[in-house]
């Protein structure tokens, strides 16, 4: 299976534009009892119907919790999530609520990690493994919008992390530094019939599959690219250095 990373174009054909929130967010972490950090991420349910939960009102505003409050909510939401479902501080759910204007494309990536897809590319998406959800805008566009779910899933290939980099926290999970220079893929972490997805360990990506790319190629010209994202090391790639045990070292050369 071939892969995609989805990013927006530099050049717009369409107007499309969202301003539109989620009505409903586990609450971030404040001083975590194992890294000691106050955090939250940015991990979204849109096909996750709270409207049930006997403490949903608790999850409308937008805060810091301690590790314990987080804990209780968080196994309180998840009866009612995907089965394995990452939830970590901050993960919001529901379909956006808000307003949209201008001409939309078939396929928008909005926010960075917020797939759009236009009604009418989304039936040509029949057949692919896609959970969407529509939004609920005060006026709709002349064709509605979906939004495709990215439930995190694989994980790059661990050649790609640089030796002695921080491992995840073992009580909140959370990992720090930046993504690698370079990255691909662990094959064999991806279920094989993910279409679209969020690696585990870098939910900024927005990956889609060969066969969602070929529908998207089908369809009239989106204001994204499809970058191939590899499953295997480069030939050319050098393992990269150990980090300084003692921090970030800055070597000034003088001619």
């Amino acid at each position: 299976m071939t892969y995609y990373e989805v990013q927006s174009s530099p050049e717009h054909r369409w107007s499309g534009a969202l301003r539109a929130e989620r009505r409903w967010s586990l609450p971030g972490l404040e001083d975590c009892p194992g890294c000691h950090e106050t955090w939250g991420g940015g991990l979204e349910y849109p096909a996750v119907d709270l409207s049930n939960l006997p403490v949903a009102r608790e999850l409308e505003d937008a805060r810091p919790e301690t590790w314990d409050e987080f804990s209780r909510l968080r196994e309180l939401v998840r009866p009612y999530c995907p089965p394995g479902a990452q939830l970590e501080p901050g993960t919001a759910f529901g379909p956006l609520v808000g307003t949209a204007h201008g001409k939309w494309g078939p396929v928008t990536l909005e926010d960075i990690t917020t797939l759009l897809v236009r009604e009418d590319a989304l039936r040509a998406m029949a057949g692919l493994n896609l959970t969407h959800a529509w939004p609920q805008l005060r006026r709709q566009p002349t064709m509605r919008i979906a939004e495709i779910q990215l439930a995190p899933a694989g994980r790059l290939a661990p050649e790609c992390t640089r030796p002695g980099r921080p491992t995840p926290c073992a009580v909140c999970g959370r990992r720090g530094g930046l993504l690698p220079h370079r990255y691909w893929l662990d094959a064999e972490s991806i279920p094989a019939d993910a279409d679209a997805f969020r690696p585990t360990d870098a939910t900024s990506l927005v990956i889609v599959s060969g066969r969602m790319a070929d529908r998207i190629n089908d369809l009239e010209a989106s204001d994204i690219t499809l970058a191939p994202i590899g499953t295997s090391r480069p030939p050319d790639f050098q393992t990269p250095r150990p980090l300084h045990p003692h921090g970030v070292g800055i070597i000034i050369r003088r001619s």
